[in-house]
């Protein structure tokens, strides 16, 4: 037994022996074929600290012109392929994060339009807003945040940094780029009938900045701030070296969870010349008061700012937009909003639309075209302010089951008086007309359209003046918005039915209702009507109808037809002269006949079809004549 037991002592020991010398013999080994370094060694591998996303987008377009402008070089028939509103073909958005807390990202992008071998559509890759740093600092004070480098989308208060945003009262037949996909097509209609909201993107409700942006958060006594150092698309000068900077600041405070107060300060400045003397600049101060008192909201912002250039100096001028809303559990919620924003009071980043400055920004192509605000006296939606305006809104929605109702009213009036014009929105083929010319000005045989981003606005001018070409009287504008929203199943599958109306008129004085007749120097009907059928898991049928009146009278534009035209298109057609009205003035008749479909083709893939017929008449002005049909294909996928 001893001899046994010392035999397996000597086999355990010879084991211990040569796993030892194996040991020692690897981690020679190993040292010997390392890499000498001075980095730290790797804890995490460096895929898991990048991140990617992206999509592919293609779009294609085939319009075919009956009827051209004459000035449009009669050329009817136009195929093309990719985005014209600068947005990329195949989109990579890379971000990363350093072990020192520090993040980076940037947007990569690819905008091939298929156009031949010329250089100019063949750029290989491209930065879309540029490369972002991003770091975060904890500290017993609070938490601080600061980004740079390309750009970024920010928003503030109404009266200093907020993208233009309404009720979400919109035709849901139109697409846009930055739609997000859905599990599948039928949710996009489903979403806009329980909840009238669409993902738009991050843009929407944002400015575009570049700069230096600073965030602190978790500050004492329940204290934030946020702001930015840099430059915004709307101060961008034809001198490429000239000094142009937008400061933006925010300090917030929350006394308790019902309560929040703000400052808020934007400050613009713009060179004129080469040597830095002249300038266009402009300075805003507002404060907030957003406050929850049972079932009512109340949100408040008030100020001043002051505009001076080298033509003018306007001094001081005041604003304020007061929200009050009512909690929707209600049986009838309410939202009312009032506003008053001086004719001084100036600045185009911010929820309204600027009307005492038309020449803000010189007309580059390119780049002036895009962001110049040239708006007189325009003709706008419930919940779109507008300066050198005053009124108020009532808005409402009520649910009869399936059927969903949202409308609201509104009466505003000028302050003082303004430039002999008004503008209007056309809501009817406005994405269709702002692609035939982009970001232009004055165009179209008698030069009354302008385009900007996916819409058309129209110009008006007015005769009643006084020497120094402003209207010899003050503007009153009244609205009506109404939608309504119905779904139920048809053979089975989901439908969904949609109608929006929308009556805007401008007179010399206030009515209870808007005006369509020879009181209006101008009234603009729309009818839009939308319907969608799930026609299976991953398809959907669309269709759409839309249809917009325009009218003028004697004291606005008169056509070049010897012969005036009838303002009643039912009394035309049936033929009953005694309601039959006739005008020389705008008379404008546009209609849009689409269909389409929304189709799943992959897990995050879907293609989109849309057919248009479309037609832009007024039998009063005899060039004022576009028909045509546009096909458009869309197809994008997520990654």
């Amino acid at each position: 037994m001893r001899q046994i037991f010392y035999s397996k002592v000597q086999i355990v020991s010879i084991l211990i022996v040569l796993f030892s010398y194996s040991t020692h013999f690897s981690q020679n080994h190993d040292v010997l074929n390392a890499v000498f370094t001075s980095n730290q060694a790797k804890i995490k591998d460096p895929i898991d600290q990048l991140s990617f996303s992206g999509n592919y987008r293609f779009l294609g377009f085939v319009r075919n012109q009956q009827e051209v402008f004459p000035n449009n070089s009669g050329k009817t028939t136009a195929i093309m392929s990719g985005d014209f509103f600068r947005e990329p073909m195949f989109l990579l958005k890379v971000k990363g994060k350093t072990k020192d807390n520090v993040s980076f990202g940037a947007d990569l992008m690819i905008n091939s339009l298929y156009k031949g071998p010329s250089e100019e559509f063949t750029r290989t890759v491209t930065l879309d807003l540029g490369l972002n740093l991003r770091t975060s600092i904890n500290t017993d004070f609070g938490v601080f945040n600061f980004s740079s480098g390309g750009v970024s989308w920010y928003r503030q208060s109404r009266l200093t940094v907020w993208g233009n945003r309404s009720f979400n009262r919109i035709s849901i037949y139109d697409r846009r780029p930055q739609n997000a996909l859905t599990n599948n097509p039928n949710d996009r209609y489903n979403d806009f009938y329980k909840n009238g909201l669409i993902d738009q993107g991050i843009r929407y409700g944002s400015r575009a900045f570049q700069g230096l942006f600073l965030q602190g958060n978790k500050l004492p006594h329940n204290f934030s701030f946020k702001g930015v150092i840099g430059k915004s698309a709307f101060n961008r000068s034809f001198l490429e070296t000239s000094d142009n900077f937008t400061t933006c600041l925010q300090i917030n405070n929350r006394p308790n969870k019902n309560l929040k107060l703000s400052y808020n300060f934007l400050s613009s400045s713009q060179d004129l010349d080469s040597i830095n003397n002249d300038k266009r600049q402009y300075n805003i101060h507002t404060f907030e008061l957003s406050q929850k008192w049972k079932k009512i909201n109340i949100h408040l912002e008030s100020g001043f700012g002051n505009y001076t250039s080298i033509d003018e100096d306007l001094g001081f001028g005041e604003a304020i937009i007061l929200d009050v809303k009512t909690d929707k559990s209600l049986k009838i919620p309410l939202d009312f909003q009032f506003y008053r924003i001086s004719p001084q009071f100036v600045n185009v980043t911010g929820n309204f639309l600027n009307t005492s400055v038309l020449e803000i920004f010189p007309n580059i192509p390119g780049v002036g075209t895009t962001i110049r605000t040239p708006y007189k006296s325009p003709m706008v939606g419930l919940g779109f302010p507008v300066n050198n305006r005053q009124g108020f809104s009532i808005n409402s929605d009520i649910d009869f089951g399936k059927l969903k109702l949202n409308a609201g009213i509104g009466f505003f009036s000028e302050i003082d008086t303004s430039y002999a014009g008004i503008s209007y929105r056309h809501n009817v083929n406005s994405q269709t007309l702002s692609r035939i010319y982009l970001f232009a000005q004055g165009w179209g045989p008698y030069n009354f359209l302008n385009s900007t981003y996916r819409g058309v606005f129209e110009e008006v001018s007015v005769s009643d003046t006084n020497i120094n070409g402003l209207a010899n009287f003050k503007k009153f504008y009244n609205t009506i918005e109404f939608q309504a929203k119905y779904s139920n199943l048809l053979f089975g599958r989901k439908f969904y039915l949609f109608h929006l109306a929308r009556f805007n008129s401008c007179q010399r004085k206030l009515y209870s209702l808007p005006q369509f007749n020879d009181k209006a120097l101008i009234s603009q009907l729309s009818n839009e009507i939308d319907f969608s059928y799930e026609m299976n898991e991953n398809a959907v049928l669309v269709l759409s109808y839309g249809i917009e009146r325009v009218l003028g009278n004697s004291f606005t534009d008169l056509g070049d037809n010897n012969e005036a035209s009838s303002t009643n298109l039912l009394s035309e057609f049936l033929g009953i002269d005694k309601f039959n009205n006739v005008n020389r003035a705008r008379n404008q008749r546009n209609r849009l006949i689409g269909i389409g479909f929304d189709y799943k083709i992959g897990e995050n893939a879907m293609l989109f079809f849309r057919h248009n017929r479309y037609r832009y008449f007024d039998p009063n002005f005899v060039d004022n004549h576009l028909q045509g049909t546009e096909n458009m294909l869309e197809l994008k996928i997520t990654f």
